[in-house]
């Protein structure tokens, strides 16, 4: 499952099945900044001073990542320009991912209006089992935080707003850890200084 799917089954309403920022931005600018994310965990967007470049024309598997890596191109980009076009050149994300989860039947898919499927949909879950890994994985990411995976989740998750609500414990963890992206990022991997770059950018949205 990709880190913006599991984003979206964080904030879902599981019974109105609708999607429930609790942060400033907007969900299409949120989950694009996901998609971005994913694509730095597969080892194919790289730093190259203070620019992200793609190391590799081969396509990814996934549409949707696909899709960004096409719109991104392989020339270097400023991380505002990428998430910029990812916002732009990938429409609706919000709906295409819960449409995406419910084709996998984590979610149902249930008219807004009845006999009306033109009004849209609405995506109550389905799966709680999945929900619970998620959760479970965004505690665990706030309290030993050892992978990029985790540290995307964990800056994805307080762009989103959800950190306020862990347990004080974990939310205080959550940002000793985010410490690691704010800092200078000189001795950092790779993945993690292109996360390092994506935070910068989130925080001046």
């Amino acid at each position: 499952m990709l880190l913006t799917e599991r984003l979206a089954l964080l904030l879902l309403d599981p019974r109105r099945g609708t999607i429930q920022a609790h942060g400033a931005l907007a969900t299409q600018t949120l989950f694009a900044a996901a998609l971005l994310a994913d694509l730095t965990l597969t080892g194919r967007l790289q730093v190259e001073d203070a620019h992200w470049r793609q190391d590799s024309a081969l396509p990814l598997a996934h549409p949707l990542l696909a899709e960004l890596q096409r719109a991104l191109g392989m020339g270097a980009l400023p991380p505002q320009r990428a998430l910029r076009l990812a916002r732009r050149k990938l429409p609706q994300l919000r709906s295409r991912l819960l449409d995406g989860l419910a084709r996998r039947d984590l979610l149902h898919r249930v008219p807004r209006i009845k006999w009306l499927p033109r009004a849209g949909h609405r995506y109550p879950l389905r799966s709680q089992q999945a929900r619970d890994e998620v959760t479970t994985d965004l505690l665990r990411a706030a309290n030993t935080s050892q992978s990029p995976a985790d540290y995307a989740l964990l800056l994805l998750a307080d762009t989103a707003g959800l950190l306020n609500g862990l347990p004080p414990a974990a939310h205080g963890a959550a940002y000793a850890a985010l410490g690691v992206l704010d800092s200078s990022g000189a001795n950092l991997a790779p993945e993690m200084r292109a996360l390092a770059l994506l935070r910068r950018v989130l925080l001046d949205q």
